[in-house]
């Protein structure tokens, strides 16, 4: 699954130890998207996958490719959206230039 948004927080990298007594690290970042309700979104990114966050910057629009899931403790459930992938996403900003008549690169050339 995908989401876009701009990136509007970088959180703070969290190191710790397992059960297991192997070392761990994840980095969260938060998207706002392009929606009227629940804009802010946080997406967490785990090991090796925290690297591919190194080239972007606040304010980018990223497309960010995710895996959604739920677990339940004590009889409530808890949600997780684990990122995997991140990039500058044109679509993002093409949303609001479609949306005032002008095509990827600022042209009015639309045919409506």
């Amino acid at each position: 699954m995908n989401i876009d948004g701009k990136l509007v927080k970088i959180l703070k990298q969290e190191t710790g130890v397992s059960k297991a007594n192997k070392e761990w690290k994840k980095q969260s970042i938060v998207l706002e998207q392009d929606v009227e309700y629940n804009k802010e979104v946080v997406i967490t990114y785990f090991g090796d996958n925290i690297r591919k966050l190194e080239s972007i910057k606040l304010g980018d629009s990223l497309t960010c490719n995710v895996n959604i899931s739920s677990r339940e403790y004590n009889g409530k459930y808890y949600h997780n959206i684990d990122g995997w992938a991140c990039g500058i996403s044109s679509n993002f900003d093409n949303r609001t230039a479609i949306e005032e008549g002008l095509d990827h690169k600022g042209n009015d050339d639309l045919p409506f």
